[in-house]
């Protein structure tokens, strides 16, 4: 197995009191973003999704290899979709982080447009539209 490189992406200036610590983690050449709450949790997300929450960096390490493909294997096509797949992804895993953290399903879509936006803002404008016209249409 390759070596897994942990640079910290703390933001300390901005945030001085952190709740979470931040890292990149790259391993065989995928980045992914590892945060620890203050509960001591170490949560995965890589490319906006997220990937498990784990216990210890070991834990974290053997959780990205898993998830990541060896140099080896071949790529998947990447296939088009739609706004309304992005959303219904959005939804389902929201409802994924809800229920691993025992979390309401409006907290997990915050914490997850929280990261989009850092991210990918196109994506989070998006969903942050769909999830407005979605109250919209529950009034």
């Amino acid at each position: 197995m390759a070596a897994i490189e942990w640079t910290d992406k703390t933001d300390r200036r901005m945030r001085p009191y952190a709740d979470a610590d931040r890292w990149e983690v790259v391993a065989n050449g995928k980045t992914c973003l590892v945060e620890r709450t203050m509960h001591y949790a170490y949560h995965v997300w890589s490319d906006g999704d997220w990937l498990g929450m784990y216990a210890t960096p070991e834990a974290v390490e053997a959780g990205i290899a898993a998830h990541t493909p060896s140099e080896d294997q071949a790529e998947p096509e990447v296939q088009e979709c739609t706004d309304a797949d992005i959303v219904k992804a959005f939804e389902a895993k929201a409802d994924e982080i809800a229920k691993a953290n025992g979390w309401t399903i409006t907290r997990a879509e915050t914490v997850m447009l929280r990261y989009l936006r850092d991210t990918s803002p196109a994506e989070a404008a998006t969903i942050a539209e769909a999830l407005l016209q979605r109250t919209r249409q529950a009034a």
